[in-house]
């Protein structure tokens, strides 16, 4: 036992090991000789490279000469695939040695032969023609590979052409068709719906009822919106689609229906945005000046470095404060409200803007979101609207003026500049905004302002010369038509010897109205404080009253509200 031990250590190592692999068990050699007996005694394995594929060829003439191989038991069914208590024999011969190099001879590789049952088991195994209740391959070596056996077989059997595989599944590559009968899937004459499985056929028809109900559903309601107007006065206020029976009333019943629908989503919240006006005129500014947020009032913008962030013009604080005097400031603008009113806290935290507007107060039409000014239950003769994008004043563009977008320069003076015109249509008496709008059309109206001020100067001055020279009786009324204004009172608070002086009524308007924002200006500096915190200390109260109602309505829910109220 010891010596057979020894045995192989004492022996050459081969140059070729893994021909062992395939002859591990006396089973394959029992297997090989059966099913090819005649085979030629001296083969040799060769390999070009590790790993790949065994061929057998005749051997060359060796130092050596090959073993026999010892007979072993026939395979039996009562025997297991794997017996372990048979012990394999040697069935690999053993190379000579190899010349010594010393000697002056070439080193040669000598490999052992196999036995013809082997070979032929293998060359089985490489033309795949396994059958299935032989011994399983080795698999400590890794899982082989059935597909290449797989298409050779369906190669040989006549069932496929040989093509390449698509495994990209490239729709462009033509997939091979079946050879073994039209129709099928896999050659084996079957009809594609015998591959698909249960529950797949459930899913379509499951789809297939869904697509009816919603059909049916959208017919119903179709000819639901088409009936008959309930009532006169429905049909009054649909003169174009009458009750009657016919596909153009029917049609038209419908679409009159499916409009008022929308129509929630699509108009302003409410008929009225602003409340009405107040009956003293005395306690309302009888002009309206609507403003735009975006790009007018503030820019934002996002940068990677910073994310977003938001400039304030120049000039905002001083242009409201000062123009409150004057108008009802209103601020519409199409950003939401729960955006907007975050914005409006910063920029106007004294609350100078008397009514904010935000998205949900625009008409939304054909993808554009339209301020709508025939919703501000205001008369809109007394309307101006400043903004920077022409459609948001699609409906009254008289009413607009568009100024150009801010895009966060810091010198930029647009603002301040704006401030002598409002002012002017403001103080001067006129019965309607867009009549002057008018008269400003396609022009830059701070510039053309400011040119037509200068000329109104010019000739206010030489007018006043020549009344200097003759000396006439000095009136109110006789220089204030120098402004267009003959005829109409003057403003109140005007200095007529001011006027004789050189100073001219629209200067003592600018003088009245430079006073009342210092007043303005320093009520917010003193008392400014006071007011922010009294609006928190009122929004931390009215949020914990809020709270403690929530919770009273809570444990109402569970019979607990009496004994809350007692502790109270």
């Amino acid at each position: 036992m010891l010596g057979r031990a020894l045995l192989p250590l004492t022996r050459p190592r081969t140059l070729t090991p893994a021909i062992r692999i395939a002859l591990s068990t006396a089973q394959k050699r029992s297997y090989a000789r059966e099913r090819k007996p005649k085979i030629k005694s001296e083969q040799k394995l060769t390999a070009s490279t590790p790993g790949s594929q065994w061929q057998t060829q005749p051997s060359a003439t060796t130092s050596a000469p090959a073993q026999n191989i010892p007979p072993s038991n026939k395979y039996t069914d009562s025997q297991p695939e794997f017996d372990t208590s048979e012990k394999s024999s040697e069935d690999v011969t053993r190379p000579a040695e190899e010349p010594s190099l010393e000697n002056g001879g070439q080193r040669k590789d000598q490999t052992s032969n196999i036995t013809p049952e082997a070979d032929a088991f293998e060359e089985e195994l490489s033309n795949g023609n396994r059958d299935p209740q032989q011994p399983l391959p080795d698999l400590t070596k890794g899982i082989p590979s059935t597909l290449d056996a797989e298409l050779k077989r369906a190669h040989l059997r006549g069932d496929e052409p040989p093509a390449s595989l698509n495994i990209t599944e490239d729709t462009a590559e033509p997939i091979p068709s079946s050879g073994g009968g039209g129709g099928a899937r896999g050659g084996d004459g079957l009809p594609k719906n015998a591959y698909i499985s249960s529950n797949e056929r459930k899913k379509n028809a499951l789809i297939k009822y869904t697509y009816l109900v919603v059909a049916g559903a959208f017919v119903g309601w179709t000819l639901y919106l088409g009936r008959n107007w309930e009532s006169e006065e429905e049909e009054k206020k649909h003169t174009d689609a009458p009750s009657g029976w016919g596909l153009g009333l029917f049609y038209n019943r419908a679409r009159a229906r499916l409009g008022a629908t929308l129509s929630y989503y699509n108009e302003p919240a409410f008929p009225k945005l602003l409340p009405d006006e107040e009956a003293d005129p005395n306690l309302r500014a009888p002009f309206t000046l609507v403003l735009s947020l975006e790009d007018l009032l503030v820019h934002q913008e996002w940068t990677r470095e910073s994310g977003w962030r938001i400039a304030k013009r120049p000039g905002v604080d001083y242009f409201i404060r000062y123009l409150s005097q004057y108008y009802e400031l209103v601020l519409f603008t199409s950003q939401p409200s729960f955006i907007g009113d975050s914005v409006l806290r910063k920029l106007d935290p004294y609350h100078i803007i008397r009514w904010p507007l935000f998205r949900e107060a625009t008409l939304y039409k054909k993808g554009e979101y339209i301020k709508d000014l025939s919703y501000l239950n205001r008369d809109l003769s007394k309307v101006i609207m400043i903004d920077t994008v022409p459609s948001h004043a699609k409906h009254q563009p008289e009413n607009a003026i568009i100024l150009p977008k801010w895009t966060g320069n810091p010198n930029d003076q647009t603002l301040v500049q704006l401030i002598p015109f409002l002012e002017y249509v403001a103080t001067m008496g006129f019965d309607d905004t867009r009549k002057v709008l008018k008269s400003f059309e396609g022009t830059y109206i701070p510039a053309e302002f400011a040119k037509r001020e200068k000329l109104l100067r010019e000739k206010f001055e030489a007018r006043l010369a020549e009344e200097r020279k003759k000396k006439p009786k000095r009136s109110v009324g006789g220089i204030a038509s120098v402004f267009g204004v003959k005829g109409q009172p003057a403003p109140d608070g005007i200095d007529a010897s001011a006027l004789a002086e050189g100073e001219m009524l629209w200067d003592q308007i600018r003088k009245r109205g430079q006073k009342q924002y210092e007043l303005i200006d320093k009520q917010i500096r003193e008392e400014g404080q006071k007011w922010l915190d009294d609006e928190a200390a009122a929004e931390k109260k009215l949020q914990e009253e809020s709270i403690s109602s929530m919770k009273g309505s809570f444990l109402g829910f569970f019979g607990a509200g009496g004994v809350s109220g007692e502790k109270k």
